[in-house]
This record gives structure tokens, C-alpha cells and sequence, in this order.
């Protein structure tokens, strides 16, 4: 079966599962990425390194996860 078999409807609503899908986790990576340069201050100050080092790991976790 090939989605050229489907009934439009069906394919909609796979598209819409798709895009409420994607749609989630991008939002969801933006909130981690909020959250953490909120925070950032107090977790240079427990960590016990400076403000511009958690920045620098934040960047590239912010990298990993596009």
C-alpha cells in the first residue's frame, strides 16, 4: 500500500501527526534552551566556573540537539 492508496483524509491526517510531532519538540528544545540561560548564573556559581564556560557547553548542546 502506498499513500497514493490512502483516502486524502488519511493523508492528512498523517501530515498532521507529523507536524504536531515536530512541532513539540522544536518547542520543546527552545524551553531547554530558555530555561538554561535563565539559570545560567547559578549554575556557573555551583558548578564553580564562570558564566562564559556554561555558555560555551550550552552552545554546543544546543548544536547537538539541531
Amino acid at each position: 500500500m502506498t499513500t497514493a492508496d490512502l483516502a486524502p483524509s488519511a493523508r492528512a491526517q498523517g501530515a498532521t501527526i507529523v507536524l504536531v510531532t515536530l512541532a513539540a519538540g522544536q518547542f520543546l528544545m527552545t524551553l531547554d534552551s530558555s530555561v538554561m540561560n535563565v539559570s545560567i548564573a547559578t549554575v556557573a556559581k555551583d558548578v564553580g566556573t564562570t558564566v562564559t564556560g556554561i555558555q560555551g557547553a550550552i552552545s554546543a548542546r544546543s548544536r547537538s540537539d539541531a
